[in-house]
Order: structure tokens, then C-alpha cells, then sequence
């Protein structure tokens, strides 16, 4: 059994090495999934490489996320880059400019090879493609998109242009970071768009799925289960590692049992490798603070003890 966390809104390196990481070894996490977002990129490089040193001391592998990249990947972190490049904003059928960047603008796809070789030289041993393959609400159709329409139409494999380029993206950038030595997890939502989600999202090591029940609205049972073994199910034909997201955030009082359940869940549908969004619940974010975050923590760390034991054949 793998177990792992997300560490965000910090970038004091002694107090997470003296303070935060004790605790999340002592949870027995095998990995921390550190968010790294444009702001990052930008302003807290040196930062990002401390962090992912003072997690290998650890004896924990150090995966990096591109958060809120482009306002294409998922999370709360805005993006300059849409700032900089409005040209690189998808465009709509009917001419709507949407502040998400348009996966075949090459101006974006640097960006992520950028980001890509920043989290290799930061040391990390992973880089997270967060949930960038759920479907948007109309095709792009912007100068790029039709400069690649040839391109697609020579495929000829059976999906839409739309996830054609998402695919195309997610090869590329999988590509870039195998070649640098990393491994690669690419996130997916439940939904009627899995099945494209999955096939977009081929080229990774790892296919990651966000069970959000309380992000998503919906009940803890079958939702996770159910996304779960979908999951589990595909990864086992396409020899990829499935990985589930446990929520720790926005959990109502008195709800902490949920996140029982939901590991539970997963773990009977198939998945070996769960991670919690985030540490201690959310506390340090007011937009995402569960209400009794002391106890959602609390609730994780028991979760993660009894999946470990109960792997261990204890």
C-alpha cells in the first residue's frame, strides 16, 4: 500500500522539515505531492528544491504538481501566463474568449516544458498532470487548433479533436518528463467522460482519479467505489498504476466518517496508491478549510494506519 499527501501554502522549508514533515512520516505516507504553480515557478524555485531535499532526507519520494498551470490544470493558484498571453485563451464556436490556455499554442506547451524541466532540476522524483482531461463545454476552435486539424484528421483514432489535443498534450509533456528521468501521473474525474479521459491519458505511469464526493455533490457510496474500480479496472488492461484521491477538504462537521469510507472504498475497488488532498484538511486555506480540520486529519491518519496494517497482513 502507497499512501501520500498534498503540502500547499507554505514555503518555509525549516518549519516544514522540523514540523510539517515529522507529522507526515509519522502518518506513514510514502510520498508528498508538493504543488507547484506559476507563482512557484516564478518566485519560489530555491524554495521547491528545499522542500523536495528536506522530503528525500525524509526517506520520502517527492512528487510536484502543476498547479493551476495555465487555468488548464486543476487548482485554486491563477495563472500568469493567461495574463501575458491572451492570444493563447481558447476560443469558443461563437467567438467567446475563455480564460483556460488552449493545449496546442505553442507559447502553452513551452510553458510546461519549462515547468517540466524546473520540477526535474528541483530533484523531484514525479511530476502530477492535475485533472487537465475533463471535458470543457465546447471545442476550441482558435488559429492553433485549426493549424493542427491535419494533424488530427491523419490520426484517425477514433477520438474528438478535443481529446485528440488534450492526448497530444499529455504524450508530450510524459514524454518530456520520462526523458528527464521522472515519472508521470495524470489526473482524471469521474464522469461520463472517463472513457476519454483514460484514453487521453495513456502515456502516463500513473492515472490518478479525484472521487471528490463533497466537491462533486454526491454521496460517498457508490460514487468512489464505483469511479474507483473504473479506474482500477483500465489500468490493469493498459499496465498503468491506478491512484485515488482521498478528500480531506471541505468536509462538514460531524462527516469526518466519510473519509473512512471513502478509503475504504477504494481500497476495495482496487487501488493500492491513495493520496489525500491535503494536509491537516485544509486548515491553512479559509476557501477550502474543512470545519473540524483537527479531526478530518485526525480521521486521515487513523485511515492510513489501518490500510497500512491491514497491507501489512496485520
Amino acid at each position: 500500500m502507497k499512501l501520500g499527501v498534498t503540502y500547499l501554502g507554505n514555503r518555509f522549508v525549516r518549519h516544514y522539515a522540523e514540523r510539517d514533515l515529522p507529522e507526515i512520516v509519522e502518518t506513514g505516507c510514502d510520498y508528498v505531492v508538493h504543488t507547484f504553480s506559476e507563482y512557484d515557478l516564478a518566485f519560489h524555485s530555491g524554495e521547491i528544491g528545499a522542500l523536495v531535499g528536506a522530503t528525500h532526507e525524509a526517506g520520502l519520494e517527492a512528487w510536484l504538481d502543476c498547479w493551476g498551470l495555465g487555468g488548464l490544470f486543476a487548482g485554486e493558484a491563477f495563472s500568469d501566463f493567461l495574463l501575458q498571453h491572451p492570444e493563447a485563451w481558447q476560443v469558443r464556436p461563437d467567438g467567446e474568449r475563455v480564460p483556460v490556455a488552449c493545449p496546442n499554442v505553442p507559447a502553452f506547451r513551452e510553458l510546461l516544458r519549462t515547468w517540466i524541466e524546473a520540477a526535474a532540476g528541483a530533484g523531484a522524483d514525479a511530476v502530477f498532470f492535475d485533472d487537465p482531461l475533463a471535458p470543457a463545454e465546447a471545442a476550441c476552435v482558435c488559429h492553433d487548433c485549426r493549424e493542427a486539424q491535419p494533424a488530427f484528421l491523419e490520426a484517425q483514432d477514433g477520438r474528438t479533436f478535443q481529446q485528440w489535443s488534450l492526448g497530444r498534450l499529455m504524450e508530450d509533456a510524459c514524454d518530456s518528463a520520462r526523458g528527464l528521468g521522472l515519472r508521470t501521473a495524470v489526473g482524471v474525474l469521474p464522469g461520463s467522460g472517463l472513457p476519454e479521459q483514460l484514453a487521453a491519458a495513456r502515456a502516463a505511469d500513473v492515472i490518478a482519479v479525484s472521487p471528490l464526493w463533497r466537491a462533486h455533490g454526491q454521496p460517498v457510496s457508490p460514487y468512489v467505489y464505483d469511479a474507483c474500480a473504473a479506474v482500477a479496472a483500465a489500468c490493469h488492461d493498459s499496465r498503468q498504476e491506478p491512484m485515488a484521491w482521498l478528500q480531506a477538504f471541505s468536509i462538514p462537521a460531524n462527516r469526518e466518517n466519510e473519509i473512512t469510507q471513502a478509503a475504504e472504498a477504494m481500497v476495495a475497488a482496487g487501488i493500492a496508491n491513495v493520496s489525500t488532498w491535503c494536509y491537516r484538511a485544509g486548515e491553512q486555506m479559509t476557501a477550502i478549510r474543512s470545519e473540524q480540520p483537527q479531526l478530518a486529519w485526525e480521521t486521515v491518519v487513523a485511515a492510513y494506519r489501518s490500510l497500512k496494517a491491514a497491507s501489512a497482513g496485520g
